[in-house]
């Protein structure tokens, strides 16, 4: 049974509707790590600590759930020949199922039927786009920017100070939060090779501040009139006032406020902090009628769909926790979430039917859709998989095809706008996310960026008697140039992996075999060293590394059911260093991607970012950050592609370095890493400030 196995005894399980709002609670006082606690705790709080890679969670509610960082447990786990004892869970996955069903939310036949119709979508015309777009994207943000021109030593300076107290130089530019960026260059790559719309560059102070400004009340024009006439007031009145108390209020919270901060978040004040949680959510409500009045309210805008993208994807676990009526309770998040999430749907809708009417024409103007001429194809991602899509239901209609077997061909619209949702919401904040974490690792550790940029002259030798900042000669054909690139953006995902969970369901009582305990986990000796190659998916890379971590059979075949329909629940230990034990059906097991990747078994050093490791022969089966098996992620291909093309001509321009913790200029590494290394888990890992400087090389 589970509940024979080592692991967590909770009241709440933070898979329930109330474990996804509770905060994490004290551990292991009341024993609740919160929703996020696979990030939290990692390998080391987990797995050691319970001294075995396979652990139990068991809650008051009756929930029993298995978490496991056990490499060959995974790999035949998720192996195409178990897909009917461990099918995916798709109840757990119905919030992203909203606009219709998808390749994440199905199982069975219509999974296979979606995933033939939608692997094609990923040609190599949409990858040659997909290269050239993210070329042409950071040139933009470049110039809307006015980076050329702001990082100039000549460009006047604007004396901007940090937190830290260091002022910036001449020629450096500071990102508070580098999110604001890699979230609208990747929107922008997947708005325009995913779905062939047009996204103009919009210089904004902060992306993620702007969207949220939305769903705030729409107040009165008399009453914002009186509103700037009352701020106005304060300001002249207030603003001497701040410059004579400004060292007294800089010096005494630098004092003070690391004991004051030790002292609120300590367990005694627990029940104060939940009670000041709720009085402050309703508290900044009512402050909305009366914050200081901005352009946007004098002049309201409709929602942009990157806007309206972004805020459904930080507010889809929220989504899934509250009913469908608490999104039209007056308040604020609730406003904005809805106004959101109709807006997309809206957006989303009318893409399909233009893509539909679009191949419809073609069908009409011609007998078969490969009689088009290249100058009327599209290649965006949208196109392609409504075509490939169309293509299938004309081969079941044709009257000289073979006749029906009862298999359901094509899409539904309702699967084309779907699946549409899910690759817009996988192709933009993932890549966005882990690309500022990728930027923030590089300026950490200076020497790997060197090895980047030796490597990116090393491909595009510097022309000193031309300045080309981009190059307009590129093609996806230097895209398998860049190997220690691509090795840079695998290591931070996998220090910073996407997806916390991946659920599989126990369709029947089973017999299994997992790891006994994990203590003194030996890695192998020397790895032959092996260049990565890229191409195929990368499936040419060398097999010996699936020799690191031999599979063992972990599912048997045959349950172990006695006369009484009764699994056996005793725990049975082998001379391999193995238990085997029995699971109910309807178990829930879930593989924990950041305790696979934090696991000293399989990779040296975890901790340590070294992309070196990905250079040399590796645990493939490890490595699992766009999930694993035969359901691992159809766009991994469209993240890397996207990512080394924007990582190359962002480098090969501008150096990227942390912000100076101190007004002298110098930097605390582990300091800075321990900032940025912070997250929220919503759908994927999120990072909660990740600022930068950078300098014109």
């Amino acid at each position: 049974m589970v509940s024979d196995f080592p692991g967590l005894r909770l009241l709440v399980s933070p898979m329930s509707p109330l474990g996804l709002l509770l905060p994490a609670l004290p551990f292991p006082l009341f024993t609740y790590p919160g929703f996020a606690f696979p990030w939290e705790l990692k390998h080391k709080g987990l797995f050691e600590k319970f001294k075995c890679d396979t652990v139990s969670l068991c809650a008051a509610d009756g929930r029993a759930l298995l978490f496991t960082a056990d490499v060959p447990f995974i790999t035949e786990l998720s192996s195409f020949a178990s897909r009917e004892v461990f099918p995916k869970p798709v109840d757990a996955y119905k919030v992203l199922s909203y606009l219709g069903s998808n390749l994440v939310v199905c199982e069975g036949e219509a999974w296979r039927r979606q995933r033939r119709i939608g692997a094609p979508a990923f040609s190599k015309s949409m990858f040659e786009r997909l290269w050239i777009d993210m070329r042409d994207i950071v040139r933009e943000m470049v110039e809307e920017e006015r980076w050329e021109e702001r990082t100039s030593l000549t460009y006047p300076s604007s004396l901007q100070v940090t937190d830290s107290g260091y002022t910036l130089k001449p020629g450096e530019i500071m990102a508070p939060h580098v999110v604001d960026l890699t979230l609208r260059m990747a929107l922008a790559a997947i708005a325009r090779a995913g779905f062939g719309m047009d996204f103009e560059w919009e210089a904004e102070a902060s992306f993620t501040h702007v969207c949220q400004t939305f769903g705030n009340p729409q107040r009165w024009t008399w009453w914002l009139a009186i509103l700037r006439w009352i701020w106005g007031i304060c300001d002249v009145i207030f603003a001497p006032l701040a410059c004579l108390f400004r060292p007294v209020i800089t010096v005494v919270p630098a004092h003070f406020g690391p004991k004051a901060s030790a002292f609120w978040k300590s367990a005694p004040l627990l029940p104060l902090r939940l009670v000041w949680v709720v009085m402050f959510y309703f508290l900044e409500e009512l402050w909305t009628l009366f914050a200081r009045p901005t352009e946007a309210d004098f002049n309201p805008r409709k929602i942009k769909v990157h806007e309206a993208l972004h805020l459904v994807a930080k507010d889809s676990t929220l989504r899934l926790a509250v009913p469908t009526w608490m999104m039209y309770l007056p308040f604020r998040r609730m406003r904005r979430m809805r106004i959101a999430f109709t807006t997309l749907e809206a957006e989303l809708r009318r893409l399909a039917a233009e893509g539909k009417q679009y191949h419809q024409d073609q069908l009409d103007g011609r007998s078969q859709f490969n009689s088009a001429s290249p100058q009327e194809e599209r290649s965006d991602l949208m196109n392609n998989l409504v075509k490939a899509a169309m293509m299938d239901e004309a081969e079941m209609n044709d009257p000289k095809g073979s006749p029906s077997t009862g298999i359901v061909k094509g899409l539904t619209d309702e699967e084309i706008v779907g699946n549409i949702y899910i690759y817009f919401l996988a192709g933009h904040e993932t890549t966005a996310h882990s690309l500022a974490w990728t930027l923030a690792l590089l300026a950490a550790y200076p020497s790997y960026q060197d090895a980047v940029i030796e490597e990116i002259n090393r491909v595009w030798p510097p022309d000193h008697s031309s300045y080309e900042p981009f190059r307009n000669d590129t093609s996806m054909d230097d895209y398998a140039k860049f190997p220690f690139v691509l090795a840079c953006y695998w290591e931070t995902l996998r220090l910073f992996p996407p997806v916390q969970m991946i659920p599989k369901l126990v369709a029947k009582d089973v017999a299994i075999t997992v790891q006994a305990s994990n203590v003194n986990p030996s890695l192998p000796n020397e790895l032959p060293l092996a260049r990565p190659k890229l191409n195929a998916h990368h499936s040419s890379w060398s097999s010996a590394a699936s020799t690191l971590c031999p599979p063992t059979p972990v599912v048997e075949a045959k349950t172990n059911l006695g006369e009484s329909g009764s699994c056996d629940t005793s725990l049975v230990q082998n001379d391999t260093g193995h238990t085997r034990f029995a699971v109910k059906k309807g178990t829930i097991v879930f593989v924990d991607p950041p305790g696979v990747h934090y696991n000293p078994q399989y990779w040296e050093d975890p901790e340590t970012f070294d992309p070196t490791r990905f250079m040399r022969t590796y645990n493939k089966e490890a490595f699992i950050p766009f999930g694993v098996g035969h359901r691992a992620c159809l766009g991994r291909k469209f993240s890397e592609v996207e990512s080394v093309a924007m990582l190359i001509h962002l480098l090969k321009n501008y150096s990227v370095h942390l912000v100076p913790s101190s007004a002298n200029g110098t930097v605390d590494v582990e300091a800075a890493r321990a900032k940025f290394s912070r997250a929220s888990v919503r759908i994927t890992l999120t990072p909660a400030e990740i600022p930068l400087i950078f300098r014109r090389r």
